[in-house]
């Protein structure tokens, strides 16, 4: 285990969880804490990873205590929203290496912020849990799109629910993903909300559409509870071809595929989607802690999930409500 990163967690559901099954998968880090109210909970946890050995974390029913004795390199947060922004400025104060923290960012721009600001001032590396940016689907469609193979992209649509913070946010960060980290420059929408609904913790709409457009004039559109089902991924509108994207496959059409579809199913770093169940869970955290390990230790510049981008995809989700409220175009920044 000598030269591991030492990772402690916050919150012990199934999130959190995705971040270990990452961790530990990489082969790059040792889980040495763990935190939750429940001890069941932690025993509980303990049972997903009994059969690892760089699993050994002892347990803490107060975070606070295991941040000051665990010598942490890395803090993974998994706890609901409102927690996110709590437990970052607790763990960016004590001054780890790196924060992995789940999505959505924050309850609320405002609040994410703060924790960008923490992590700087503290000098704290800090990742936002947006796990579909290292899909091989996703990187095959982002590539497609830098190479021109559906020319300059016009129109992307995607459909949503379970709130615009919550399933929609990684919707935000995957159009700006495919757009080359593009930035939105403005939002219109629309709200719902004739019941008392929440998503954990948080306060959200029964239903919800939204208009984004882009600096390079692309626009994207997003539904909200407004089909019968929804999933990650969307259709990709170029002026020369269309890329439909799912979440393990995409399909092209351009003039090279002589009008028909062209089916791809790329394979990710660590897993294929047809050898083991939950291909995005397993692919996606594990892509997304073996490029954290690299950031903290300089093997690259920078990781493609650090916080500047989760912000931009609460906020981009934000917009719609404040464009709701103010029946009118807003622009970015809010």
């Amino acid at each position: 285990m000598t030269g591991k990163l030492r990772a402690g967690i916050i919150g012990c559901g199934n999130m959190a969880r995705s971040h270990t099954f990452g961790y530990l998968n990489c082969g790059k880090f040792e889980v040495v804490g763990l935190s939750d109210l429940s001890k069941v909970a932690m025993e509980d946890y303990d049972r997903n990873f009994s059969g690892y050995e760089d699993y050994h974390p002892a347990h803490y029913t107060d975070a606070n205590e295991m941040l000051d004795s665990e010598n942490l390199d890395v803090v993974s947060i998994g706890t609901w929203h409102k927690g996110h922004a709590i437990w970052t400025l607790a763990a960016a104060a004590r001054k780890p290496k790196a924060i992995l923290c789940e999505k959505p960012m924050a309850e609320n721009p405002g609040r994410a912020d703060e924790m960008r600001v923490a992590c700087r001032r503290n000098r704290v590396k800090l990742v936002i849990g947006h796990e579909w940016r290292f899909m091989p689907s996703y990187e095959m469609a982002r590539q497609l799109i830098a190479n021109g193979a559906i020319g300059d992209v016009q129109l992307i649509t995607a459909i949503s629910g379970s709130g615009l913070p919550n399933d929609a946010s990684h919707l935000m960060d995957m159009f700006r993903y495919l757009l080359l980290d593009d930035e939105c420059e403005w939002v219109m929408g629309n709200i719902e909300r004739y019941t008392d609904r929440h998503e954990r913790g948080t306060r959200i709409e029964d239903r919800a559409v939204g208009v984004l457009g882009f600096k390079n004039g692309a626009r994207a559109m997003v539904l909200s509870e407004l089909t019968d089902s929804y999933h990650q991924g969307g259709i990709v509108y170029g002026s020369d071809g269309i890329i439909e994207l799912l979440s393990t496959s995409l399909r092209l059409m351009n003039k090279d595929t002589a009008g028909k579809w062209e089916h791809h199913s790329p394979s990710g770093k660590f897993f294929n989607s047809d050898s083991i169940d939950n291909f995005v869970t397993a692919e996606g955290n594990t892509a997304q802690a073996d490029e954290l390990a690299d950031w903290i230790n300089g093997n690259i510049e920078i990781h493609r999930g650090e916080a500047t981008n989760g912000y931009k995809a609460i906020e981009m989700a934000y917009a719609i409500y404040e464009s709701a409220r103010l029946h009118e175009r807003v622009s970015i920044p809010l």
